[in-house]
């Protein structure tokens, strides 16, 4: 009986190990793994077999391979990533292989869509845009926002993104520094003012059509659509590329353009890992400027445009940098007093340590 007791236990300990928003997808693919073994009669899974399988020949090739490692190791207490012949296979798969990402838009398009379009047909897209871009936002995020979690604060709008993909709650201002002008409040508010009062849910964007509300919330869908209407409008090129994504990577490229530090990125999108969050930046011209004056000759200083790119957004992050200074100071001067009571213990009198420290040197 403890044995069953002691089975069960563990099971759910490893049941709990599988990511609860993509529970299914994991599943799935295990399952179709199994099928493919059965049919083939493949009763022990190794390295070969994961090699021969199907499963892996795909565009999603590490994604089908890390939903397998992780099921193999809960279901069958299989450690793939022992396969060392599987992962340089694998390697060798993804060379050359180039994702496809969302579109972006630059600073001058959404203020010519804010600008140009009329409130009539466009405010709830607007608000969307807005609400996308100021807050790093996928579609999705969008689409589960609350009224509860957007606060009118007078001088700006703070609104809470909760249930994020990687389980880290965060929040964004929205306030009026554009620079064309743009009361980016007020056209919230009046998206907001809007709001009927029967409606039932809680559910921020509702749909609006002829100047109007209604109570029906909007789809996750239709939020996936929102940035291709913005750029069919622009006439832009290539508009179905303007996906979900889009601005949430245009927040993040417009973000990396004004000079803002890796550690300012991902607070604001809420990544944990810096290569994720390099991943939604867009390569832009006006970086590439910046590069190009440093090398040859302009220098950060002389340049206009490197001289604001390069301006610290907000105190909190001067007052970070200069406790990170302070504190790697303290730690280097301890280590050096180390190394000289060290060498006067083993009488290395031929040997002298000459350390001047500047604790104002910002590149410690």
């Amino acid at each position: 009986m403890e044995n069953f007791e002691l089975e069960d236990a563990v099971k759910e300990v490893m049941d709990g190990i599988l990511p609860k928003k993509s529970r299914k997808i994991y599943e799935a693919q295990y399952d179709t793994f199994v099928k493919w073994c059965c049919q083939r009669k493949l009763e022990n899974v190794n390295e070969d077999v994961l090699l021969k399988s199907k499963t892996l020949s795909s565009s999603t090739l590490w994604a089908h391979y890390s939903m397998l490692k992780t099921m193999l190791n809960v279901k069958r207490n299989i450690d793939v990533s022992k396969f060392y012949k599987l992962s340089a296979f694998l390697k060798r798969k993804s060379e050359g292989y180039k994702s496809k990402n969302a579109k972006v838009l630059t600073l001058d398009q959404i203020d010519k869509f804010l600008l140009e379009v009329p409130d009539k047909d466009f405010l709830m897209i607007k608000v969307a845009l807005i609400f996308g871009v100021a807050g790093a936002c996928r579609g999705k995020q969008l689409h589960q926002l609350t009224i509860s979690d957007v606060t009118d604060m007078d001088h700006a709008l703070l609104v809470n993104v909760r249930n994020t993909k990687n389980n880290v709650d965060r929040n964004f201002i929205i306030n009026n520094s554009n620079k064309n002008g743009i009361d980016l409040i007020e056209v919230c508010r009046k998206y907001m003012a809007l709001r009927k009062p029967e409606t039932t849910h809680s559910r921020f964007f509702v749909r609006y059509e002829k100047s109007q509300c209604t109570v029906q919330a909007i789809g996750k869908n239709t939020f996936g659509k929102i940035p291709q209407k913005v750029a069919e409008y622009l006439n832009l090129p290539n508009s179905t590329l303007y996906t979900g994504h889009c601005f949430r990577r245009t927040s993040a490229s417009l973000l990396a353009d004004s000079g803002a530090s890796i550690d300012v990125w991902k607070r604001h999108g809420g990544w944990k890992s810096a290569s994720v969050a390099e991943g939604y930046i867009e390569n832009s011209i006006n970086t590439k400027k910046i590069v190009a004056d440093s090398i040859f000759g302009l220098g950060v200083g002389n340049s206009t445009e490197s001289a604001s790119a390069h301006q610290v957004s907000g105190s909190a992050v001067s007052a970070s940098s200069a406790s990170s200074t302070s504190s790697k100071n303290n730690i280097l001067q301890n280590t050096i007093d180390g190394a000289n009571r060290l060498l006067n213990i083993v009488n290395c009198s031929n040997v002298n340590i000459h350390v001047n420290i500047n604790t104002n040197n910002k590149d410690l």
